[in-house]
């Protein structure tokens, strides 16, 4: 069994995250990988007001689920759609359906992140 707080695992950039689970991804966000084995990942976003995953991307053999813990997003599916969320959503995009997910102009974001399959590599 493991147990994290998802609210304490995530650090936005300017928070200096240190862990080495943490990376800054090259759109200046941070990700904070949780739990990374054979059928799923769990890791928490952080988005600070501003910073946008740059394009869409999917993951071919993937579910990925996304629960908002604080702040506010947008949610954009494969259809171009944009739908703003905000803390206590849950969003899902099925395996092969491309997706996107920041902040909302004028807010942070952070969210906790499921990827449910074997194959979870990015194409963008």
């Amino acid at each position: 069994m493991q147990i994290f707080n998802a609210l304490e695992s995530g650090k936005y950039s300017d928070e200096n995250p240190t862990d080495d689970s943490s990376e800054i991804a090259d759109d200046g966000y941070v990700r904070t990988k949780i739990i990374n084995d054979d059928s799923c990942s769990v890791s928490v976003a952080a988005f600070r007001d501003g910073e946008v995953r740059a394009k869409p991307h999917w993951h071919p053999n993937a579910a990925e689920i996304y629960y908002v813990l604080e702040g506010k997003g947008v949610a954009t599916d494969s259809n171009g759609n944009k739908k703003n969320v905000e803390s206590g959503d849950v969003i899902y995009f099925s395996a092969g359906e491309t997706h996107n997910m920041h902040a909302a102009p004028g807010h942070d974001c952070k969210y906790y992140r499921v990827q449910a399959g074997q194959d979870r590599h990015v194409e963008d």
